[in-house]
C-alpha cells in the first residue's frame, strides 16, 4: 500500500515525499527515492522511481500545494479552560509543570519541571523537554511568513514543521520561535539561553549551551554549532552556519558559512581576535 504523500524540504525528502529544487546539480537530488520532484524544465537526473513535475517556478509550485496540506495549529474546539488558561485536551503534560495565567498550550508534549509564566502561547507539533523554563508573552511554534510572487500575488507557504526545545533551556520573554517550514523541525538545544526579544525564524538549527543576548533574529534555515554568543541586537542572514564557536558583539551581522572560531564585530561582522578567555556570560569551553 502506497504511504501517504507529504510535504518536504529537500533534505529531509523521503518515500512518498514532495519537495522541491531549483538548481542543476543532480547530486542534490541522488538522496531521492520513490517521491515527487517539482524542478526546472531541463533538469533530467536519473533517479529511482522519481516523479519528476516540471516547472518554471518549481518553488512556486510547492507553495501553492501547501494550502492542501494545511493544519490547525491550535484547535479551539479542542482546548478546555483550566486553572487560568487553556490546554489542548489531547497536549501531554509532565510531572511537576508550572502553565501561568493566560497561556495557551496546543496539542504539545511538555515534559517534567517545565515551568511557562503568563500568556505564553505554544502551537501543536511541539516538543518541550525537561526543566525548561518560557517567561512571559513568549510564542512557541509560530507560523512564519515565507512567499513567492505569482505575477502580481504573493503565494504564502503554509508552514508545516514543529519545535523541540531540548533540557535546561531558558527562554525569556517576549521570544517568538517559529516551525519549521515543512517536515523539519526547529530545534532549541540543550543549556541554551534566550533573552528577552529574541526572534528564531524556520528550520533553524541551534546547538547546545549558546546565548543569546536581547533581541537577537535569526533568519530561517540557521545553524550554530555549541556554546557561542550573540550580543544584543545582532543579525544572523537566512541559511548562516556557524560552524565553530564563536562571539558577536552587539550589533554585528552575519552571512554565510563562519568556520575560524574566534570574536567579531561589526557590520558585516568581521574575525577580530580569538575567542579563549572565560568571560561572565560566555558559554565557554576548551576543546
Amino acid at each position: 500500500m502506497k504511504n501517504e504523500e507529504y510535504l518536504s524540504v529537500l533534505s529531509n525528502a523521503g518515500e512518498s515525499a514532495i519537495t522541491y529544487y531549483v538548481g542543476d546539480n543532480t547530486e542534490d537530488v541522488k538522496h531521492l527515492v520513490n517521491c515527487t520532484l517539482f524542478c526546472k524544465p531541463n533538469f533530467n537526473p536519473i533517479l529511482n522511481q522519481v516523479n519528476l513535475v516540471k516547472s518554471e517556478n518549481p518553488q512556486l509550485e510547492f507553495y501553492k500545494l501547501s494550502i492542501k496540506y494545511k493544519k490547525d495549529y491550535l484547535e479551539e474546539s479542542k482546548l478546555v479552560f483550566i486553572n487560568g488558561y487553556y490546554l489542548h485536551k489531547d497536549a501531554v503534560v509532565g510531572e511537576n509543570v508550572s502553565i501561568g495565567k493566560g497561556c495557551v498550550i496546543g496539542k504539545c508534549t511538555i515534559s517534567d519541571n517545565v515551568i511557562i509564566h503568563p500568556n505564553v502561547v505554544v502551537y501543536a507539533e511541539t516538543e518541550i523537554k525537561s526543566d525548561v523554563l518560557i517567561q512571559a508573552n513568549s510564542v512557541i511554534g509560530a507560523e512564519g511568513i515565507m512567499w513567492v510572487w505569482n505575477d502580481e500575488e504573493r503565494v504564502y507557504l503554509h508552514q508545516l514543521g514543529g519545535v523541540v526545545i531540548e533540557k535546561h533551556c531558558k527562554i525569556g520573554s517576549n521570544v517568538t520561535i517559529v516551525r519549521g517550514s515543512a517536515n523539519e523541525n526547529t530545534i532549541i538545544g540543550e543549556g541554551t539561553c534566550m533573552a528577552h526579544g529574541t526572534l528564531i525564524g524556520h528550520g533553524c538549527v541551534i546547538g547546545k549551551n549558546n546565548h543569546f543576548a536581547n533581541n537577537v533574529s535569526l533568519g530561517g534555515g540557521v545553524k550554530i554549532c555549541d556554546n557561542c554568543f550573540f550580543g544584543s541586537g545582532v543579525v544572523l542572514s537566512a541559511g548562516c552556519i556557524i560552524q565553530n564557536i564563536i562571539l558577536v558583539g552587539s550589533g554585528g551581522v552575519l552571512n554565510g558559512t563562519i568556520e575560524k572560531p574566534g570574536v567579531y564585530v561589526g557590520v558585516p561582522a568581521k574575525w577580530k581576535k580569538e575567542y579563549k578567555d572565560k568571560m561572565s556570560g560566555v558559554p565557554f569551553k576548551s576543546y
